[in-house]
């Protein structure tokens, strides 16, 4: 009915207590005096108990249980006139992209783990990857670096990588393809370079990930995105040189 545990315990003393001080109600239902003040106070803010003072004595009486009802009957009130905004927030059509932002260095972490969860339960997935590497290492700290080498390490999923060609993408593959043989890198010749990010793409999902001082990625779940940026890919992988 929207009580905690230890709400509905000082809630139901006080119900059969009748009137009882804080002593009471705490021996009754087996709880410490500090918390059940708190819970006291919290029960009276919603109506199921009654301070009542006798001088500088305090004690404290139970509510009608029907109270419980005009609670609820409150928050479906409530529900009722915020449900439209809450169903046009809710999505349900699967054309429409899901697009989550993760910012600052724990949370970053938390969408490589995503990742590679994923890829733990689909170990035929390909993983795409493509990105400045050198600009990751400049930027990024170090411990966001080694995390993903971590992580990595417990993927045997088949990757693909496409880097520029500088000397931090060679180091970083001889790393890579020691910890997972199935990564293959191929590098972009004469034609431009890849800056300030690095992509990755599995699934049905696409993971921008900002390489600059203030990190942050962004996710991107949609079917149809995910395919388009693979045809990309596809078409640089074939242009690129092998290492």
């Amino acid at each position: 009915l929207g009580l905690s545990e230890n709400q509905a315990k000082v809630y139901l003393s006080c119900l059969q207590l009748g009137v009882g001080s804080v002593l009471h109600i705490a021996k009754s239902s087996g709880l410490k005096r500090p918390t059940v003040y708190l819970l006291l106070d919290e029960l009276e803010a919603r109506g199921l108990v009654a301070r009542i003072c006798h001088g500088k004595r305090t004690a404290y009486r139970a509510e009608p249980p029907e109270n419980i009802t005009l609670d609820l009957k409150e928050k479906l009130a409530l529900l009722n006139e915020i449900l439209p905004s809450l169903k046009a927030l809710y999505n349900v059509d699967p054309e429409k992209p899901t697009i989550k932002i993760a910012e600052g260095i724990q949370e970053v972490r938390e969408t490589y783990n995503t990742l590679f969860t994923y890829l733990k339960h689909h170990p035929q997935e390909e993983l795409l990857i493509y990105g400045s590497l050198k600009d990751a290492v400049e930027n990024f700290r170090t411990s966001v670096i080694d995390y993903f080498y971590e992580v990595m390490s417990a993927s045997h999923n088949p990757i693909r990588e496409i880097g520029n060609d500088d000397v931090e993408t060679r180091q970083y593959y001889r790393r890579s393809s020691r910890i997972n043989p199935r990564h293959q890198l191929r590098i972009i010749r004469s034609d431009g370079r890849f800056s300030q990010t690095d992509n990755m793409l599995y699934g049905n999902t696409l993971i921008i990930f900002s390489i600059k001082k203030e990190i942050f990625a962004i996710t991107i779940e949609s079917a149809g995105i995910a395919e388009t940026y693979r045809t990309f890919f596809n078409m640089a992988w074939h242009g690129g040189k092998m290492l």
